[in-house]
């Protein structure tokens, strides 16, 4: 089986994840967000920042989904996260997940990593709906589901829980091209 691929966007590059992104993953360990919301550690630990690195290659290797590191083009070094899981993989249904250090905020890489990862899973990877659940006071990826093409659907009260507490969180949904 081949490996995942590369996916060039317009201002960056989505690549798999590599054991030299680990100081990468230990800088957002500290975030108040991100280990909330992914696997990253909730503190500086080599240890649990390599098993964070090698669980996004894994992903994909056992088919459950993606996983990309985020690349501004022209660089090296990881500034973000985009991957996916299948929902339910018979109706061809995946959510999508993201996240941004904060050196790179605000300056549309993320946009263009949603849009990217999410036009290559619509297109080339047989999703057929692709899902993102956004907490509704997280205006941020709000406007980047929205820069990628996603509309919101609707509200899903007690969706999961973050932090301890049960979060409600709006569902975005953006679907495959009709291809007739």
């Amino acid at each position: 089986m081949p490996g995942q691929p590369e996916i060039h966007g317009d201002r960056i590059l989505l690549r798999p994840w590599r054991a030299t992104d680990v100081d990468f993953v230990l800088s957002v360990s500290t975030d108040p967000l991100i280990p909330l919301i992914s696997q990253v550690p909730d503190r500086p630990d080599a240890a649990g920042a390599l098993a964070f690195v090698d669980a996004q290659r894994v992903r994909f290797e056992s088919g459950r989904g993606w996983a990309w590191a985020v690349v501004p083009s022209g660089q090296e070094k990881a500034v973000g996260y985009v991957g996916a899981l299948w929902v339910a993989q018979s109706a061809a249904r995946a959510s999508i997940g993201y996240w941004t250090g904060p050196a790179a905020r605000r300056s549309g890489v993320t946009a263009d990593a949603v849009r990217t990862a999410s036009g290559w899973l619509l297109v080339e990877a047989g999703v057929a709906r692709l899902e993102a659940y956004i907490e509704p006071w997280n205006e941020g990826s709000v406007r980047v589901a929205e820069k990628a093409g996603f509309e919101r659907e609707g509200l899903m009260r007690s969706f999961a829980p973050i932090g301890g507490h049960r979060r409600d969180a709006y569902l975005y949904a953006r679907i495959a091209p009709e291809t007739t």
